[in-house]
């Protein structure tokens, strides 16, 4: 288990995010919730966490666009970022590759890919 292991996960979708939270604290990971993708955005600069899951569709800011925002913000831009998609979009997924994510993760997934994803980056 890595020394920083702080995680951030931005979901709209309530069930979704205390799903992934709790599968992430149980594995011994420290979980901060934010509902929207600016929300995201100013926990990001503030907590700085090993890792940063975005859902795409969000309301007051989606996942894209708090994406760009992280990866082109001087204190978060080295913060690895991975996007959560109901639809896999390709065109979507595209575009947060080119804003810096580094993978994404098609909503719903096993246990088993969610934390094989986290581990291979944090």
């Amino acid at each position: 288990m890595p020394l920083h292991n702080k995680i951030l996960i931005a979901d709209d979708d309530a069930e979704m995010l205390e799903m992934l939270s709790s599968m992430l604290e149980n594995e011994g990971y420290t979980v901060i919730q934010a509902e929207n993708g600016q929300e995201a955005v100013e926990l990001a600069r503030k907590e700085l966490p090993s890792l940063v899951m975005l859902d795409i569709h969000m309301p007051v800011m989606d996942g894209l666009t708090a994406c760009k925002e992280i990866k082109s913000d001087q204190v978060t831009r080295g913060v690895p970022v991975v996007m959560l998609t109901v639809e896999g979009s390709i065109y979507e997924i595209q575009q947060a590759i080119s804003y810096g994510a580094k993978t994404y993760i098609t909503k719903p997934s096993s246990k088993a890919e969610i934390l094989k994803v986290v581990k291979s980056i944090i």
